[in-house]
């Protein structure tokens, strides 16, 4: 079957209402208005003038507060005389065949008002009679009370929300019941609003279809609650059977109307009440057929849940106290508000949205509905049982709830919705062992793991579509997919916590953090990788670069002054490496101390002078690291080796000024000086330059009228390269 579109279907519900609410308000304004409330006293039979709406037409024609009502004008010019029992339709007979005499009288009664002037007759508190003529007038919509209002409202609201709810899926049995509900809401609220405006009596042709429509709406409610339960969220009989249901309660409700059963009104309320029940035994049928289907049965809790709360406030407030004959325990007139809550929460469940948040919210809902019942249970025994006083029985119903029901509820929820979780040293400890371990394959199958320790599900697969870019929820939470980590593809998750339960916010959030976190140890370990290459290759290039070099040099050397002090270099070169393999730093006072006795000595033996002044100008001890201290060390012996090799010079200055965070060393000869052309100089300086850039520092060789001078600037705390 081919439907509108929505829009046009949710207008034509909005069109509907509309008439609904203009047919009820001109039915209520229809009847000739008095302007007065009544009393009936039941065991006296007398009716009294309660109160009067200022302006109305009993106000304006000398009706007053107390007066008692005894009689009205008929159009034959008799007089219909008025006690309390005429103005009951059927409190007051036992069967259906009194409850039809009695609607005769009501009926009669009704159209006398009608006449035209009415003429009411009044006795007041002192025994004297009276007759009033009232001026007929059109009754102003102000006058039709809240509890109309508030009835009329309460069924257009659950209307509009079926309505919404078929438009957008028509052809669905389902929400074709859940419509099928609303609009049975809207005939009960709309004849119990329309009943609510009846001053004194109403003509048959008004009350006798308000009577049927408010009664056969509260019937095919019920039955289409119990329908909709058979076949959704699962489907548990075929469509006979589905019909079956509400048929068999209508007919059931229809036995009152034949004239030797109990009367209508009488057994309302038993109704009401058994169809409760159905719906409970439907939702629990419902409940058991859906518990391999996780989503499934959390619409089951989440609507069952809604009806449950709403339907059974207004039974046990309104409907079972009547029927054990004890007056409501909230204002009868405003309690069908609570069928609100059942379609504001049902239309939640069936549009599913958000579903994997309503499995849990539907616990937390019944549990704390579940402290307040227990509360008043506790307080009510204690205070009828043990005659205890307010303020004791109340502290101590605090106590026994807070240290009894709480702790119960806890364990229901651990071994219903909540779940086993890790503990935090357990889960980083895991996370951990996953990001560390070397082989990809592996790693991969780790990730996987800790992903069925966190979540219990019953399947893990590669995701096959284009990999997410961040954790996702899918399926109405029975899947959640992750991004490719730890060497491993996207992945799907399935059915949570072996089946029982759907993925949810907090469970979104808990793998984008495992993710994230994974992803900090792996660039942790990469970075502790790199870094082991890198210091590998340093050792490499300092032993070939300096230590083989010189030893190089010095296997080349004729001279045995010239090999001795090639050896001496090496030799200070493995020292270096050697400290710094032990990664401890050095006091930089020691570090110049060594370099300024070693460079001392190297000139001596090549019959050059130092000057070079002891370092003075900063207090207390700095600490240089071993690739600052190296390299510096390296400088000085290459610039020195420049000089008594190619600098014909016969001296060498050196001069350092420092602070605890950088230091800067200036070398000058008095010899040749260097080539004037950059490329010409020699690979040695040129090695020494880049290795001083690599730590943020600087060579310059500033100009000279004699020999050469190089400027070395380094920071004592060198962001090092990764």
């Amino acid at each position: 079957m081919r439907f509108s579109s929505p829009n046009a279907l949710l207008l034509g519900v909005v069109l509907l209402c509309l008439s609904a609410a203009s047919l009820a308000v001109g039915l209520s304004a229809r009847p000739t208005w008095l302007g007065l409330e009544l009393d009936a006293a039941r065991d006296s039979g007398v009716v009294t003038v309660r109160a009067l709406t200022p302006g109305g037409p009993a106000a304006a024609g000398g009706v007053r507060i107390g007066d008692r009502l005894t009689g009205i004008a008929r159009p034959d010019g008799g007089v219909q005389p008025i006690v309390a029992q005429d103005l009951d339709e059927e409190s007051y007979a036992r069967t259906q065949r009194g409850v039809d005499e009695a609607m005769g009288r009501f009926d009669r009664l009704a159209r006398a008002i009608e006449a035209q002037p009415p003429r009411l007759y009044l006795t007041d508190p002192a025994g004297r009679t009276r007759t009033v003529q009232l001026a007929a007038r059109q009754r102003p919509l102000t006058s039709l009370g809240a509890e109309f209002w508030a009835n009329l409202a309460f069924g257009l609201i659950a209307t509009l929300i079926c309505g919404w709810v078929w438009a957008l899926r028509p052809g669905e049995r389902a929400t074709q019941l859940f419509a099928l509900t609303g609009l049975s809401m809207l005939a009960f609220t709309a004849g119990w609003a329309v009943h609510a405006t009846i001053e004194v009596a109403a003509v048959s042709a008004i009350l006798t279809p308000v009577r049927l429509l408010n009664m056969g709406g509260a019937v095919a409610y019920g039955g289409a609650m119990i329908a909709l339960f058979l076949c959704y969220p699962r489907r548990i009989t075929r469509l006979p059977l589905l019909l079956a249901a509400p048929l068999a309660v209508l007919a059931w409700a229809l036995t009152p109307l034949l004239p030797s059963n109990p009367p209508l009104g009488a057994t309302g309320g038993a109704f009401t009440v058994w169809e409760m029940v159905g719906i409970i035994v439907a939702i629990g049928v419902q409940y058991g057929a859906t518990r391999a289907d996780p989503a499934a049965r959390a619409v089951t809790r989440w609507l069952g849940l809604s009806v449950i709360l709403g339907a059974g406030a207004f039974i046990g407030t309104v409907a079972a106290p009547g029927m054990m004959g004890h007056p409501p325990l909230v204002d009868p007139r405003f309690s069908l508000g609570f069928f609100v809550i059942i379609y504001v929460g049902m239309a939640v469940g069936l549009t599913r949205y958000r579903l994997f948040e309503l499995d849990q919210w539907a616990f937390r809902i019944l549990f704390y509905v579940g402290a307040g019942l227990a509360l008043l249970a506790v307080d009510a025994l204690l205070l009828l049982g043990l005659r205890a006083s307010p303020e004791t029985s109340l502290g101590a119903a605090l106590l026994l709830v807070a240290f009894a029901y709480l702790p119960l509820r806890d364990v229901i929820w651990r071994r219903t919705v909540g779940q086993r979780k890790l503990k935090e040293h357990e889960m980083f400890a895991a996370l951990a062992d996953v990001a560390l371990t070397p082989q990809a394959d592996l790693r991969a199958e780790r990730w996987r793991a800790l992903l069925a320790r966190v979540y219990e599900p019953l399947e893990i697969v590669p995701y096959a579509g284009s990999p997410p870019a961040r954790v996702e929820i899918a399926a109405e939470g029975i899947e959640m997919r992750t991004p490719a980590a730890a060497g491993a593809p996207a992945l799907t998750l399935r059915y949570p916590w072996r089946g029982r339960g759907l993925f949810g916010p907090a469970h979104l959030k808990l793998a984008g953090h495992l993710i994230g976190l994974l992803a900090q140890i792996e660039a942790g370990r990469d970075a502790y990788a790199r870094g082991v290459v890198e210091e590998r290759l340093r050792i490499a290039r300092d032993l070939h670069d300096d230590v083989g070099a010189r030893l190089l040099t010095g296997l080349h050397r004729n001279d045995l002054t010239q090999t001795r002090e090639a050896m001496r270099g090496a030799i200070g070169d493995l020292r270096s490496i050697v400290s710094g393999l032990s990664g401890h730093d050095l006091p930089l006072e020691d570090v110049l101390a060594d370099l300024r006795h070693e460079t001392a000595e190297r000139l001596a033996a090549a019959g050059l002078a130092l000057d070079w002044p002891a370092d003075e100008s900063v207090e207390g001890q700095t600490l240089a690291p071993y690739r600052v201290y190296k390299n510096l060390t390296s400088a000085c012996r290459e610039i020195v080796s420049n000089a008594i090799r190619h600098a014909q010079a016969t001296q060498v200055t050196v001069t350092v000024d420092r602070s605890p965070e950088r230091l800067e060393m200036t070398i000058s000869d008095d010899g040749v000086g260097l080539p004037q052309d950059p490329g010409g100089r020699r690979s040695g300086l040129v090695n020494l330059q880049r290795r001083i850039v690599e730590l943020g520092g600087s060579v310059t060789f500033p100009p000279s009228e004699r020999g050469a001078v190089v400027r070395l600037y380094l920071p004592l705390a060198p962001e090092l390269p990764e």
